[in-house]
């Protein structure tokens, strides 16, 4: 799942480089408006071998909630990921200045243990934000830099579930608890790469920026959901500042290309009334159990009455044709016969492009689609950072 993730998450910034949205500064997800105050945030990465999500997630969570971000390591060279990613450094460790930022941010990664753990200068820089009350957070295999710094004794933390670094941790007087995310006063630690988007909220919520501007719920089959099709819409939402909620019928979604899901409610259970959009994600097993079930089909109809935002892709746009939310409207689906028939055979213009808007309504045609998919519900929402 972990390579997965990392190449969708890639893709997706990639394509908001593309776009300027994360290399002219951080996104916007309040309007022009609005008065924000600019948190400043000082994220520090080894030189090698950081953990590659742990470090784009955060970041990107960061940027959208308003934060400007300054990247250190140990030289300004470009910085190599354990998956391939590249990042060139704004600036040495021993240029930071404490009172230049609000916060301090250390990635994990196995590149951590021999750069970061013992680097003095870092070591000084996370006392000085200590005690001035900053906020300081590490994950994965950097909560032993903070330990070693002599900050943790008494605090309840969390990272990669090593023995070793655990020792590092209990050693030094810090209470380790196994949890994804953990906040104890100014102190922020996570657990593993697949805690980096909490890691992010939490660092956000820390310094009292977070802002949640849409809440989505997103709709897996329990079983062979197409893995990019939710990973890259929903981290494009949450770039953009929206509160995604994963409903399914079952408490873990499998991926057809195996990322397993934990969910956060029962499509039984959800209500039209709590999201601005409801977005179904394709896939096979969608098929034999989305299109008739019978509990998003009351969902999506009542939603729709709300004119709320309603989107599928791929193989799911069957089941708001079902729903009779499509009749005389243009819609894409996955390029598959027995799929078109059921969108046409309840009224739908079916239509051979990458996205399709209608109304409230946004189609995508396949997985090659998802990143075009995400961008158009950000726009449709009103959200898309400018």
């Amino acid at each position: 799942m972990k390579k997965l993730f990392i190449t969708v998450i890639c893709f997706v910034m990639s394509s908001f480089m593309v776009l300027g949205a994360l290399g002219s500064g951080p996104i916007n997800t309040v309007s022009a408006k609005d008065t924000i105050t600019h948190k400043k945030v000082l994220m520090v990465i080894a030189p090698k071998d950081f953990e590659d999500v742990e470090v784009i997630e955060p970041m990107a969570i960061l940027q959208a909630n308003g934060a400007k971000i300054t990247l250190a390591s140990t030289t300004t060279d470009t910085a190599i990921g354990l998956n391939g990613f590249k990042i060139k450094p704004d600036i040495k460790i021993s240029d930071a200045k404490v009172d230049d930022y609000d916060a301090i941010v250390i990635p994990g990664g196995t590149g951590v243990i021999g750069t970061l753990w013992d680097n003095e200068e870092l070591r000084i820089l996370i006392q000085q934000f200590n005690a001035q009350n900053k906020i300081v957070a590490a994950m994965c295999a950097a909560p032993p830099t903070l330990a070693k710094a002599g900050i943790l004794k008494g605090r309840t933390v969390t990272m990669f579930p090593w023995d070793d670094g655990i020792k590092e941790l209990t050693s030094r007087g810090a209470i380790y608890v196994n949890e994804e995310t953990v906040t104890d006063g100014n102190i922020v630690t996570a657990k593993n790469p697949a805690a980096s988007k909490s890691f992010g909220l939490a660092i956000s919520d820390a310094l009292k920026i977070r802002k949640f501007s849409k809440n989505i719920l997103m709709v897996v089959a329990p079983k062979d959901f197409e893995d990019v099709e939710l990973y890259a819409p929903k981290t494009l939402l949450e770039i953009n500042g929206a509160k995604i909620t994963v409903a399914s019928t079952t408490s873990k979604a499998l991926g057809l290309n195996g990322s397993t899901y934990t969910t956060d409610i029962m499509i039984s259970n959800a209500k039209a009334k709590d999201y601005d959009a409801i977005v179904i994600v394709g896939g096979t097993g969608v098929i034999g159990t989305l299109w008739e079930d019978q509990d998003l089909r009351s969902l999506v109809k009542e939603a729709n009455k709300e004119k709320k935002i309603i989107a599928a892709i791929c193989a799911a746009p069957p089941v708001l044709a079902r729903a009779g939310i499509l009749k005389d409207k243009k819609a894409t689906m996955f390029p598959w016969s027995d799929g078109i028939k059921e969108l046409t055979n309840n009224g739908v213009k079916y239509v051979d492009k990458e996205v399709v808007v209608s109304g409230n309504i946004v189609t995508g045609r396949n997985p090659d689609a998802s990143v075009a998919f995400g961008l158009k519900l950000c726009e449709a929402l009103k959200i898309l950072g400018k």
